[in-house]
């Protein structure tokens, strides 16, 4: 299941009144936005830290909008290990470029 398909229906059961299945989607939601993105950044390719960035960013608008403050907290570790992954490629790209 993507991550949007729990968006949809966090929105479907607040419409209805169904708090309790609001809460339990929300944390549906927040797992398999932080898990994805652990994994993508796992892989370390830069395409896959592009999409984690893409995902955490789609997370981070739905987390402010839904008021979900545990994902942004996740977001904003994730991010950091984003760029500390980047950092440590940096010194690899420029001494393997030929001066």
């Amino acid at each position: 299941m993507r991550c949007s398909d729990w968006e949809r229906l966090i929105n479907e059961a607040e419409r209805s009144g169904n708090r309790e299945k609001a809460l339990e989607f929300r944390e549906k939601f927040v797992e398999c936005i932080v898990y994805t993105a652990q994994e993508l950044i796992a892989r370390g390719r830069t395409r896959d830290l592009v999409e984690a960035e893409n995902l955490l960013n789609y997370g981070e608008d739905v987390g402010r909008k839904l008021g979900i403050n545990e994902l942004l907290f996740h977001i904003g570790l994730l991010r950091k290990r984003i760029e500390e992954k980047r950092g440590r490629r940096r010194p690899r790209e420029a001494s393997a470029k030929p001066g």
